[in-house]
């Protein structure tokens, strides 16, 4: 197993530790670098008694030694110089033996012998004492002052100042030893205090870096997981957080896990039941708009918003209602309750019937909440009821019109073949004596309107076959161009050639009575465009003309029977056209009219 190998599994082994576990060992680590500050005071104490153990046992009696051999060598000193210069008038004997006998005394009992290495020096001052004391006896003995005045100053006096130098440099040797310990005990001292602000210092850092990585390691670990527990709150449920080593955030991490995992079960749980409902309120052909008086929420299901908008405009209704849908939009913002109240509702496109209610929001506690306001479009039911009345009328036309067209017809006839015979017979004179030609011309008109009314009892069921409806309308133009000589008309016919399953001659029948009513419609000249286009399943036929238009007045019932503005019309025209195209399963109806342009548009589905 080389380095890496163990250094990694080291690694991995600190990574599974506890927190715990590595905050003890930290403790401990600091503790036992802190423990060592004891050892190295031990150790400085150790050397310090060792300094002051040999000062004391050989530096200071030394020097004491020292110090007093130099007084009791300048005692000496003091007693030949006074011997000599008051003429020998001492005992100089007696007076030595004195000083030496007294000298050592009190210094033996402070500390002892003299050190071994102040022997030599020792054994120096001894052989000098007894040396003054054998001569200078010896010449006192024999009166010889003069030699005795001579050693003292040739040989004593300068071998005790030999010996005071020694002792001076002995002493200065001593006094430097001493200095070097006391520079010692500084050293000791400044080395034990570098070693302890180096060991502290280490201790600080080495638990710094301890407690950085111990955080980090735990502040790393909780920021990710905050990251991404605030994205799951955010929405991304379902979300996992990777697993860590660290033995405190594994237990965490699969908490976490868990939450997220149940918060997107749960959410999709929420949501599709969200959605079935919302599918439920879209899906009816109801228009629900809730008003929530505690969030001062609006929502619209989908009917409501394909005839309304979106929820601002239904917000801004007080401020920008239309004056077209008035009823409608004071319904909409009053709080009163109702039910099943018929209004209007116009469009950019048509006219809607709307049946509105409003009731109460109750929410689980039966407390009001708010308030809902729900409409149903009954358009096609009002059209199917107006179709309806309109097919009961035309039947009731057509029932009066098939009886009192065959009782009218048969007298007719009579009257119709001898106005005929007489108009043959009769001169140009007599002719216009009789007004023969203008009766002849009314009982034309009266045979129009009786065909016209009969149309309306014939049987409406269409014989299909394919035809192109071009060819049905050009087969007509030529007799319609033919009758209206007098009048300028330009024509326009662009049709898509598809092959159509209709009734050919009611079609014939269709477009006749429409271009016819175009032409009418128009003064000395004009234009007529007959185009279609393709929408979804269904074919539209636009026809156009530029005639003075519909009066306003009529456009709502323009397809009543017997409702006409010409003064020669009959009003059974667009009557006769409605009925053919609804027998045909499509529809007719007049989109715009005006001074400049009327538009009919026919809707047939194919087949």
């Amino acid at each position: 197993m080389n380095e890496y190998e163990v250094g990694s599994m080291m690694k991995n082994f600190m990574k599974k530790m506890s927190f715990r576990n590595k905050i003890l060992i930290v403790l401990l680590l600091t503790t036992m670098i802190l423990s060592s500050f004891s050892f190295v005071l031990l150790h400085s104490i150790d050397q310090v008694n060792t300094v002051s153990q040999e000062i004391n046992q050989n530096t200071i009696p030394e020097l004491v030694w020292l110090t007093h051999w130099q007084q009791e060598l300048h005692t000496r000193k003091m007693l030949i110089e006074g011997y000599i210069e008051n003429d020998h008038c001492c005992y100089i004997v007696e007076s030595y033996q004195s000083l030496i006998a007294s000298s050592d005394d009190e210094v033996n009992l402070s500390h002892g012998d003299p050190p071994h290495s102040l022997v030599p020096l020792k054994t120096e001052i001894d052989l000098l004492d007894f040396t003054i004391l054998n001569k200078v006896q010896g010449l006192i003995l024999f009166s010889d002052q003069e030699t005795l005045e001579t050693y003292l100053l040739n040989e004593y006096l300068v071998q005790l100042d030999t010996i005071n130098d020694q002792l001076n440099l002995k002493k200065d040797t001593v006094i430097s030893s001493l200095n070097n310990h006391t520079n010692h005990f500084s050293k000791i001292i400044t080395e034990s205090l570098w070693l302890l602000l180096t060991l502290t210092i280490a201790a600080v850092i080495a638990a710094i870096f301890s407690a950085y990585r111990i955080s980090s390691n735990l502040t790393q670990p909780i920021e990710r997981l905050v990251q991404k527990v605030d994205e799951i709150a955010n929405g991304h449920y379902g979300m996992k957080v990777e697993e860590t080593a660290q033995e405190e955030f594994r237990h965490l991490t699969t908490s976490i896990n868990k939450m997220s995992l149940s918060l997107k079960e749960s959410f999709e749980t929420i949501l599709k039941d969200k959605v079935y409902r919302e599918q439920i309120l879209n899906s009816l052909p109801v228009g629900i708009i809730t008003f929530d008086t505690r969030s001062d929420n609006v929502s619209l299901n989908q009917t409501a918003k394909q005839l309304l908008g979106s929820e601002e405009s239904v917000i801004s209704v007080p401020i920008n209602r239309s004056k077209e849908n008035k009823t409608f939009w004071d319904a909409l913002v009053s709080k009163e309750i109702m039910n099943n109240v018929k209004v209007p509702y116009y469009t950019s496109i048509d006219e809607r019937s709307l049946l509105v209610s409003q009731s109460e929001l109750i929410d689980q506690n039966k407390g009001t909440i708010g308030r809902i306001f729900y409409f149903i479009d009954i358009t096609d039911t009002e059209n199917l009821e107006k179709r309806m009345h309109q097919s009961e009328k035309l039947a009731l036309v057509g029932e009066l019109a098939a009886g009192a067209a065959h009782e009218i017809r048969n007298p007719l006839a009579v009257i119709d073949g001898f106005l005929n015979l007489m108009n043959r017979s009769f001169s140009g004179r007599e002719k216009e004596k009789f007004h023969l030609p203008l009766i002849l011309k009314e009982l034309e008109r009266i045979n129009a309107i009786i065909e016209e009314m009969l149309l309306l009892t014939k049987p409406s069921a269409p014989h299909y076959k394919e035809f192109y409806l071009e060819d049905i309308i050009n087969d007509i133009l030529p007799l319609i161009r033919h009758s209206v000589e007098h009048k300028k008309v330009t024509f326009s016919i662009e049709l898509e050639r598809v092959p159509m399953r209709v009734d050919g001659k009611q079609m014939k029948q269709v477009f006749h009575n429409l271009i016819r009513n175009s032409i009418e419609s128009m003064e000395e000249k004009g234009h007529i465009s007959i185009y279609s286009r393709y929408k979804g399943n269904d074919y539209e036929i636009y026809v156009e003309d530029s005639g003075k238009g519909i009066p306003k007045y009529i456009q709502a019932s323009v397809f009543d029977p017997f409702l006409t503005s010409k003064e020669t019309g009959t009003g059974l025209g667009l009557t006769i056209v409605q009925r053919i195209i609804d027998n045909h399963g499509g529809k007719i109806k007049l989109t715009s009219s005006n001074e400049e342009v009327t538009t009919f548009v026919i809707t047939l589905p194919f087949k």
